[in-house]
């Protein structure tokens, strides 16, 4: 049986150029840019427990920042959102998957850290405490490095540090059965040696 996919935040579908898709059930949808398939991430017109990988990759910057909206129209999706505002399409986007994802289900979580008025936002670790609250365990993070120069922050002086990479974090759902041993393990009790959003 062929693993079945839904790229629920496809966008120009960079993600997947190298990869055969020919050996994948794929449904690719977006709120922009998937004509018939306009679908919002956070409310799939998808039954329960019947995908194998979701991929998740909403906008990473509050605002729709220029340069961001150029490539991806951030800024259509992210108007008036504020950093917590992204960290909630985020949550909802998770809560989402894991309705649609089978027991051992994978998704797939593209993030950035952000700086918003001058703070720094750990927007993979805020994910994290997120999913591990939905009931995703961590399975594994990479680390993407962007080749080029970073974006500008857009301030006049530098506070932190420019960001050239991002992160894909892979959650799993776990088997019902498998709870137990996890809880006994301590692994959802991670959420409270996580530093506050």
């Amino acid at each position: 049986m062929r693993g079945k996919v839904a790229d629920v935040t496809f966008g120009k579908g960079v993600f997947w150029r190298s990869i055969d898709m020919s050996q994948y059930e794929f449904h690719p949808s977006d709120a922009l840019t998937v004509p018939g398939r306009g679908y919002d991430f956070r409310a799939l017109p998808y039954p329960d427990e019947s995908f194998d990988i979701v991929a998740l990759d909403p906008p990473y910057q509050h605002h729709g920042t220029r340069f961001h909206n150029a490539t991806y129209r951030n800024a259509d999706t992210t108007h008036h959102l504020d950093h917590d505002g992204i960290i909630d399409l985020y949550r909802d986007g998770m809560r989402e998957a894991h309705r649609v994802l089978r027991e051992r289900g994978a998704v797939w979580v593209k993030c950035q850290d952000e700086v918003q008025s001058t703070r720094q936002c750990w927007s993979h670790v805020e994910i994290l405490r997120d999913a591990l609250d939905l009931g995703f365990v961590a399975e594994d993070l990479f680390v993407m490095v962007q080749a080029g120069k970073p974006p500008p922050l857009g301030h006049q002086r530098q506070v932190h540090a420019r960001r050239n990479h991002s992160y894909l974090w892979i959650f799993r759902k776990p088997r019902e059965r498998e709870l137990p041993a996890l809880r006994r393990r301590g692994l959802f009790d991670l959420l409270r040696r996580l530093p506050a959003a």
